[in-house]
């Protein structure tokens, strides 16, 4: 498939008719529709054949409208430098869509290829508390939301206690992770929205609501995580 011109060369002034750039990094064989798909493997929809704890990224800077990382942040050894690259590629103000395990699920240690998992906080390293100084990269944590999955789906009170738990979650995230977490069989998933904040731009103040924003975070159709 022939490379996409606007990804391969610095980005004209957007048009109100203009194609919103897509990348999604790490797609493997679940690539985001109208993305242009990366990965480590030429798997079938993968658009750009890269390892992605080789920099620079093969994007021009401020290249992308929106950036995907689902269930990739987990496999890579420096999670600060990918993030880095990616506030690099993106836009000022645009969206990077984060799919990660919860550091209480059985997805978090089950794949012996993951080397960390995440809390509600971990995001914040970069702008948003006072130990950001470790990166220059900024983002602001526009929308976090808690996920819990119960398998297999076509077991009925699977599902009725499913959606019980995801009730919970939404309307009180900080105190389920706090104590309920572990009580429920884990939460299996964060979905995180961030914004890329360039020239100039500053963090917004944290806010509770950010928590229970997140109906918009992401897909919130997403099945459970396959990796």
């Amino acid at each position: 498939m022939a490379r996409d011109p606007r990804l391969a060369a610095p980005c004209a002034p957007k048009r109100e008719t203009a194609v919103a750039v897509i990348l999604d990094l790490g797609c493997g064989q679940r690539k985001v529709a109208g993305a242009t798909g990366t990965d480590v493997r030429p798997l079938p929809g993968v658009d750009v054949v890269h390892d992605l704890t080789r920099r620079p990224y093969p994007f021009a800077t401020s290249c992308a409208d929106e950036v995907h990382l689902n269930h990739v942040l987990e496999h890579l050894p420096d999670a600060i430098q990918t993030l880095e690259e990616v506030w690099r590629i993106t836009k000022p103000g645009g969206k990077v869509q984060v799919r990660v395990p919860h550091y209480t699920g059985p997805y978090a240690w089950k794949d012996p290829t993951h080397v960390r998992c995440f809390t509600t906080e971990s995001f914040d390293y970069f702008g948003s508390n006072i130990y950001s100084y470790y990166t220059h990269a900024r983002f602001n944590v526009a929308a976090v939301r808690l996920r819990y999955f119960l398998d297999p789906s076509y077991r009925r009170v699977y599902n009725w206690w499913a959606t019980l738990v995801q009730w919970m979650l939404d309307r009180h995230p900080t105190f389920c992770e706090r104590f309920v977490a572990y009580l429920v069989g884990g939460i299996d998933e964060l979905q995180v929205t961030l914004v890329a904040l360039k020239d100039g731009s500053t963090v917004q103040a944290a806010s509770p609501l950010r928590m229970n924003a997140a109906a918009t975070v992401c897909a919130t159709t997403a099945a459970p995580p396959g990796v």
